[in-house]
């Protein structure tokens, strides 16, 4: 019972280490402080990829870690609906010596191409991290975040009057806009559809961009006083079934 718990924390805490590296940007200009409005319906041809970044865990025998490792990579791709060709292992497996013949092992990959979807939406998370960084997105939680919340639902592909929302990155801090150029920062991926304006035939809430604390760190919400925090305007209205 005490190994599983210090193999697990370990096991976090090497995850956490190697995941906020994946949202490691170089120095970048001011970040965009209110939302900037939402492109016209886009084509095919300017709609950004999809890239999801996946990090495998395992535990145990070194062979049998890496092994592990291999394999939960592979289930939360498919889980996804990415096959073996769309996903290259960028990292890994690293390992983490826990005691004995005991180690951990991790592997990450990215995935890039439109996933197999079974669904016409996929529920839009808001994550919170170990230092209470936020992160909204469609795809995996990364290692060391939890869900807050549901934002609401994205369609995976487009629908009349929706356009392409993206996650984005600057200095490290996570936020989402639906300029396919990240509103001149770095790009990460394209997490769904949603609506610019209020829809008339769907029931649906605000999507706002937020803002918290000294460093003004990003978070999206659903309420138009943005919780009592700073407000960086709406992006636009996410579909709520």
């Amino acid at each position: 019972m005490h190994r599983t718990s210090r193999l697990r924390t370990s096991l976090l805490s090497l995850a956490a280490a190697l995941a906020a590296a994946m949202t490691a940007t170089a120095p970048a200009s001011a970040a965009p402080a209110s939302a900037a409005p939402a492109a016209a319906p886009a084509s095919a041809a300017n709609v950004g990829p999809v890239v999801v970044h996946l990090t495998g865990m395992g535990s145990g025998p070194q062979n049998i870690a890496a092994a592990a490792a291999q394999d939960h990579l592979a289930r939360q791709a498919a889980e996804l609906g990415f096959n073996g060709s769309q996903c290259r292992v960028t990292e890994g497996p690293v390992f983490q010596h826990v005691t004995g013949i005991y180690y951990n092992a991790m592997i990450k990959a990215t995935c890039n191409g439109d996933p197999a979807v079974s669904t016409p939406t996929r529920t839009l998370n808001r994550l919170i991290g170990p230092n209470g960084e936020h992160i909204s997105t469609v795809w995996n939680v990364p290692p060391g975040y939890r869900v807050e919340g549901s934002l609401g639902q994205l369609y995976t592909s487009p629908r009349e009057g929706t356009v392409p929302l993206y996650h984005c990155v600057v200095r490290r801090d996570n936020f989402l806009s639906g300029d396919v150029n990240c509103e001149g920062q770095t790009y990460v991926s394209r997490l769904g559809w949603f609506y610019p304006g209020q829809p008339a035939d769907a029931a649906s809430a605000p999507l706002m961009r937020c803002m918290v604390g000294k460093q003004r760190e990003f978070f999206e919400s659903n309420a138009t006083n943005c919780e009592g925090q700073a407000s960086g305007g709406q992006l636009g209205w996410i579909f709520t079934g």
